[in-house]
């Protein structure tokens, strides 16, 4: 589902990759040891983590246990701190599908 969802929203546009390329179903590896929730609510913290560490290259850095009160925390002041950044100094993101006066 993941590749249509890219290929229809455009995210392949101008990568030179054939539609037929585009649609092939994404590789599914798992990984080992990974960090696991407790509970039915918290995975949205630990697919955003899991996500900060491997872009990051750190993934055997990844701690087995997080803190997730703090990590929600941390979130919460990153994206507080990140939007008002942004109307303190008057940019914008340049997505056409966000509002404009959100």
């Amino acid at each position: 589902m993941i590749p249509y969802l890219l290929f229809h929203t455009g995210f392949f546009e101008g990568k030179n990759i054939p539609e037929q390329e585009a649609l092939k179903p994404l590789v599914v590896k798992m990984v080992p040891k990974l960090p696991q929730q407790k509970n039915d609510g918290d995975c949205g913290i630990y697919v955003i983590k899991y996500a900060e560490y491997f872009i990051n290259e750190m993934l055997k850095e990844m701690p087995k246990i997080f803190n997730i009160a703090q990590v929600r925390k941390h979130l919460a002041t990153q994206l507080y701190v990140y939007a008002k950044r942004k109307q303190v100094e008057n940019y914008d993101t340049d997505n056409d599908w966000v509002p404009k006066d959100v």
